[in-house]
């Protein structure tokens, strides 16, 4: 079983193995700006210790049987999209239409005893 040095903060380099360390990437839309971190409980002063990963730094890791927990970007953020961001005005029309607009309501099953 392969030995993984690591660093704590407070008592300066540990060994740990495999499954003492945890990978995690987070992913984005664009792979470049994805955020990858190692984590590990320290064996001698029990802190959890979270410190940033570079893509070398992951597959090392990995090689040595750490395994990698990856977060999903939901498929909505990889959608295409046109025109700009939603604003608070937006947000108060559609509000607004939907209290003068009983047949959308009712066709949900919203209506709240009216």
């Amino acid at each position: 079983m392969a030995t993984i040095k690591a660093t704590c903060p407070m008592c300066g380099d540990v060994d740990l193995t495999p499954r003492q360390v945890r990978v995690r990437v987070v992913e984005a839309i664009q792979d470049t700006d994805s955020r990858r971190s190692y984590a590990f409980g320290c064996p001698t002063c029990h802190v959890d210790v979270e410190k940033p990963a570079d893509e070398e730094v992951v597959r090392l890791l990995t090689s040595a049987g750490v395994r990698i927990d990856r977060v999903p970007v939901p498929a909505e953020a990889r959608e295409a999209h046109q025109g700009g961001p939603i604003g608070y005005d937006d947000l108060l029309d559609l509000v607004l239409y939907l209290e003068t607009h009983d047949a959308i309501a009712e066709d949900m099953g919203l209506t709240l005893g009216r």
